[in-house]
Formats: structure tokens, C-alpha cells, sequence
């Protein structure tokens, strides 16, 4: 009796794993693939996640191309007030005159000592020899935006090119970060990275420079 019931005990234990080993070998099986229904899941949910990011990187890159604007018109804002200051110091009360500083280009500056233009040193050499230098004479233009740039900006400056430059696909000024025009006494820059329209106005007359979204 001993005996058969170690037998049937041995029998019983066998038979437990067997079938263990059948459920491994059935869970092992399925491992090693996707069924249909389960790669369908997966590109519904790499849909939604795409769905949900691309919005928020565009809004993102918005955002970023509004902050890199706001801070050159800062740095405009900036360097005009500076250059009205020291206008301030020489004392100049004339209705145009030159504002020579160190290494950099003369500016032109207006009667209440905002820069409208900044002019080339050796031109003014060549050109203008005589001391008294007529400035009235000077035209203001789209160049005179882009000159005031640069020279206000200096190093830091975007790259910058002219509207009537771009419409005739110069090619010099078609990767240029903003496009310089002079309307109605005022330096309109647009931003030209992004289709949302953005700009930076210089008024020449008052000295602001504000963005414009």
C-alpha cells in the first residue's frame, strides 16, 4: 500500500509539471510577436502622442522666435537711449549734427539728439572735406534703417537686409533675419524667421523702438 501511494503521489507531481511546462512554453510563444490587434493599439497611441507634441513644439518655436525679437528691441531701446546720452553731455543744440564716438560710426543725430542715420568715416572724408559738413543734404532712405542698425547693435546685431533688396531677390539679403524699410519717418524691421508677422519700429523723431506682434 506504502508503495502505490508513493507511485501515484510521483504520478500526480508529474503531472503538475507537465502542465506547468506547457503554460511556459504557451506564454513563450507569445512573446515572440505582436498580434494585429496589438500593433494596431500601438500606432494609435504613437498617433495620439504626435498629435499632442507637435502643437506644443510649434508653440514652443513661437515662443522663442517673440522672445529672440523682444530682446534686439531691447538691445535697440538700449543702445538708442545710450547715444542719446551722450549727445546729452557734448551739449549739441544743433538741428543735425554728427556724434563722433571712438572706433565706431559718426552718427547722425536730430535736433532733440535721436541717431537717424549712421555714416561711413571715409566717405565723409572723401566726399564732405570741408568742416562744416551740410547734413541737411544727407537723404534719409530704407539704407539709412539698415546703417543705424548695424551701427547701433555692432557685433550683436541680426543680420539685417533691405525690402526693395528682397523683392528683387538679391540674393545677398534673401537669408537675412530681418528686412529694413523707412516709412513715414520711421525704421520698420521685420522679423522674417517666422510667419507671424513680427516687427520692431524705431520712430527716428522720438527715439522708441517697440515690437509689434
Amino acid at each position: 500500500m506504502t508503495i502505490n501511494k508513493i507511485v501515484s503521489i510521483r504520478n500526480s507531481d508529474r503531472k503538475k509539471l507537465k502542465s506547468l511546462t506547457r503554460i511556459y512554453s504557451n506564454s513563450g510563444i507569445s512573446e515572440l510577436g505582436f498580434s494585429l490587434l496589438e500593433f494596431m493599439i500601438s500606432v494609435f497611441i504613437i498617433a495620439i502622442l504626435i498629435a499632442v507634441l507637435i502643437p506644443n513644439i510649434n508653440s514652443m518655436q513661437d515662443e522663442g522666435h517673440q522672445i529672440s525679437v523682444q530682446l534686439t528691441t531691447s538691445s535697440l531701446q538700449l543702445a538708442v537711449n545710450l547715444t542719446h546720452s551722450l549727445w546729452m553731455t557734448k551739449g549739441i543744440k544743433k538741428p543735425q549734427s554728427l556724434l563722433k564716438i571712438d572706433g565706431d560710426q559718426p552718427l547722425l543725430m536730430n535736433q532733440l539728439g535721436w541717431p537717424i542715420d549712421a555714416l561711413d568715416p571715409e566717405a565723409l572724408e572723401k566726399d564732405l572735406p570741408a568742416k562744416e559738413i551740410n547734413i541737411a543734404q544727407l537723404d534719409l532712405n530704407s539704407s539709412s534703417c539698415k546703417r543705424l542698425w548695424i551701427a547701433l547693435l555692432k557685433d550683436s546685431a541680426p543680420t539685417v537686409g533691405l525690402e526693395v533688396e528682397f523683392d528683387n531677390k538679391k540674393t545677398s539679403h534673401r537669408d537675412s533675419n530681418y528686412l529694413a524699410q523707412l516709412e513715414n519717418g520711421i525704421c520698420r524691421y521685420r522679423y522674417r524667421l517666422n510667419q507671424d508677422g513680427l516687427r520692431i519700429h524705431y520712430d527716428l523723431a522720438t527715439g522708441q523702438v517697440i515690437t509689434l506682434f
